[in-house]
Formats: structure tokens, C-alpha cells, sequence
């Protein structure tokens, strides 16, 4: 629902905006916040969750919505440009009505703000589903107070199909991603080690299977499909780091 900070406390019972002063993270984005002007419309705003939360949210079990080290939420427009490829078509969340989270603009164009305590409200949050583009979800959410309104202007029955095929899809890629960080995670430790000779070794291993830093460091499902199972081939042709339970293997060479 679009509205401004004014309108929003003409009707609200629930306290004004802004409730709360978030001027002291500027450490964390980096730019100088600010509450939106009484008379500023507060846009349609997403949330990128991940799969994990997202999976979580989708089940009704989401009980924080930032990260669990940031002391605040991210959200953004539709206009903002995500630096990464969405292959497994997650979807985003929506939030309906932002000013009850008391959302200040971040200072970076298109990103918004509000503290990591705000609740998860299934009311006033919603799924869109990852092939409906963010600016039609924008379009159609813009007059809408409820998820159940979302539900219906998103197909009805067709979105609660799009929500059991993304879980599908999200319980599908934590089964892969589990399997794949059994050997991806001992050799990341010595990629990123603070000994020179471990990182080396693990360099030349990568080299010899054909991986990247990319594919051990990036997000799993930011990674496409098609590489996704290149990985996994080449992390089980590669020697696994684990000390121990590889033998002939000694810290630092082979």
C-alpha cells in the first residue's frame, strides 16, 4: 500500500511515524538515513529472504526478518537492479504496509530501512512468486492492505500453487546444497585460510578440477542450474581437506 508518513498517522492507532530515530546506522549502509517527509509516498517495497528464510516464511515459521548478525531490514523498490542471477525463480517478499515497520530511506537510491526487531506480520507481508516481475507486483499491490488481497490479484488458487511449487524448489536445493557443502566447505576453510601454504594447496586442487572462487564462495542459488552440477562432479573428483579421513593427505601437502 502506498501512502505517506501524513495520511499513515491521520489513520493509524498504532503510533506515529517515525517511531523510531535510525540516523546512528549510517555504519551500516554506509549513507547519511532519513525518515521520509510527511508528505513523501512510501513505495511498494521487496525483500530478497533466501531460501532458508524464505522456505521458513512460506510455512508460517519466519520469526525475524533480517539477518541474524544485522541489526536492520533491507528492503528495496522494483527499480533496484539485484547484482546477482535468480535461476531457481525463488520469488520475493512484499511488504504492504512499510510505515508500520517505520521504514527510513537508507540514503542509496531505491533501498529502505527499518529495524532487525521489526515483527513478521503475515497480514502485512506477502509472497510473490519469482515469474511475476517485481514492477507489475508493484503495480498491483499498490492500493492493497493484506496478503490475502495479494493472493487473490496474484491468481488465487494459482498462487497458492506457485507457493508449494517454490517450496518444492527450496527443499530441493537445500538437499543439493547439503550434500555439495560436504566437500565444498572443507576446501573453502583452506581457500580462505590465514596459512599461505593451505590456501596454495587448495588453489592447485580447484585448478585441477576446474572450479573458481566463484563457485565455492558465491551464493548456491545464485549459481545456475547447469553449474551448479559441474560443481558438484568436480568437488567429488577433487581430494577432499579433512585431514584424517583422507589418507596420504598431510596438513599442507599431499
Amino acid at each position: 500500500m502506498i501512502e505517506t508518513p501524513q495520511g499513515f498517522n491521520e489513520r493509524s492507532a498504532q503510533g506515529r511515524y517515525p517511531a523510531d530515530n535510525l540516523a546512528g546506522f549510517r555504519y551500516h549502509t554506509g549513507a547519511d538515513l532519513r525518515p521520509l517527509r510527511p508528505d513523501e509516498p512510501c513505495p511498494v517495497l521487496f525483500r530478497d529472504l533466501g531460501p532458508a528464510a524464505l522456505a521458513l516464511f512460506l510455512r508460517g515459521e519466519l520469526r525475524r526478518l533480517a539477518g541474524p548478525q544485522s541489526p536492520i531490514v533491507y528492503a528495496r523498490t522494483q527499480a533496484y537492479v539485484e547484482p546477482y542471477l535468480d535461476p531457481e525463480r525463488i520469488g520475493r517478499l512484499l511488504f504492504l504496509r512499510p510505515l508500520e515497520m517505520s521504514m527510513w530511506h537508507s540514503g542509496v537510491p531505491t533501498i529502505y530501512v527499518a529495524r532487525a526487531m521489526a515483527p513478521v506480520d503475515p497480514e502485512a507481508t506477502a509472497f510473490v512468486p519469482g515469474d511475476v516481475p517485481l514492477a507489475e507486483a508493484a503495480r498491483r499491490a499498490g492500493g492493497l492492505r493484506s496478503s490475502a488481497e495479494v493472493r487473490e490479484v496474484l491468481g488465487g488458487r494459482g498462487h497458492d500453487e506457485a507457493v508449494g511449487e517454490t517450496l518444492h524448489r527450496l527443499d530441493r536445493l537445500a538437499d543439493e546444497l547439503a550434500r555439495t557443502e560436504e566437500l565444498a566447505g572443507p576446501l573453502r576453510e583452506w581457500l580462505q585460510s590465514p596459512e599461505r601454504e593451505l590456501r596454495d594447496t587448495a588453489r592447485e586442487e580447484m585448478e585441477r578440477v576446474g572450479l573458481t572462487e566463484e563457485d565455492l564462495c558465491a551464493a548456491w542459488h545464485h549459481l545456475p542450474r547447469e553449474r551448479r552440477g559441474q560443481i558438484g562432479e568436480a568437488l567429488r573428483r577433487a581430494r577432499c581437506f579433512g585431514g584424517a579421513s583422507v589418507p596420504g593427505w598431510e596438513r599442507g601437502g599431499r
